[in-house]
């Protein structure tokens, strides 16, 4: 289920990168800037390198209009300290549990 996972990643963030790669997610996507992804996107996570923002929680990006799809944005530094990574593998576990629950309600 992890390899289905989309992940935009923007700015330099090779640590966490690699952590999501160690854990089984695939499908990750590098952008040079959070504005270069656009309004059509469909990610289940968007990681952004961001130092001084590092430990904000619950910051979102609001998908298609008129949908209640949120994606949540997770605001990182360089390299990721443990407690970042431990709470990025907690996000990953998290989604893959919807995407489950999703799976079974159809």
């Amino acid at each position: 289920m992890k390899k289905n996972i989309r992940v935009a990643v923007c700015g330099e963030l090779p640590t966490a990168c690699d952590y999501l790669l160690q854990n089984g997610v695939v499908s990750i996507d590098r952008f040079s800037c959070a504005t270069d992804i656009g309004r059509e996107t469909d990610y289940h996570l968007i990681l952004v390198y961001a130092p001084h923002g590092e430990g904000l929680l619950d910051v979102t990006f609001n998908g298609s209009e008129g949908q209640n799809n949120q994606v949540p944005i997770r605001l990182l530094n360089e390299p990721c300290c443990d407690s970042a990574l431990i709470e990025l593998k907690s996000i990953i576990r998290r989604i893959e549990d919807r995407m489950q629950q999703n799976i079974n309600c159809v």
